[in-house]
């Protein structure tokens, strides 16, 4: 049986991949219009990525019977689903480095359960490349 903090710690972690804005958006699908493709398909890799993990998250947590609790989108996402996706690339940055912290901080809260972390520690690395990715579609002229 899991641990009861590391449970919540990778409860955390789910929620943050489940309930991200790239995967609310893909449900949302913002205004696209042309020279959007890239950005279109960055966020169709992330939320991809992001469900994969919350997959391995949550069979991670089957197989050491611990429950598994998929967070709410924060509410302040529902006023984003309206917007073009150029204007979101800033709002998704920001977001992701609010993840990128959101899970080193699980990272670092994971140190009786090397699997999790090392799990964590993937996502992480995963996180980042996605931030780079997104600042560099920020950067790139219109």
């Amino acid at each position: 049986m899991i641990a009861p903090a590391t449970n919540d710690v990778l409860n955390r972690r789910l929620a943050i991949h489940n309930r991200s804005l790239p995967v609310y958006l893909s449900d949302a699908a913002p205004w696209t219009h042309q020279g959007d493709e890239q950005a279109a398909a960055a966020l169709v890799q992330i939320t991809a990525a992001h469900r994969i993990m919350v997959d391995r998250i949550g069979d991670f947590l089957i197989e050491r019977d611990g429950m598994s609790e998929a967070g709410a989108f924060p509410s302040q996402d529902a006023s984003w689903h309206d917007l073009t996706l150029d204007f979101l690339l800033a709002r998704l940055v920001q977001a992701q480095e609010q993840n990128v912290a959101a899970i080193a901080q699980c990272v670092d809260q994971l140190t009786g359960e090397p699997m999790a972390k090392a799990l964590a520690q993937e996502a992480l690395g995963e996180a980042k490349g996605h931030l780079e990715s997104l600042e560099e579609m920020v950067k790139q002229p219109s």
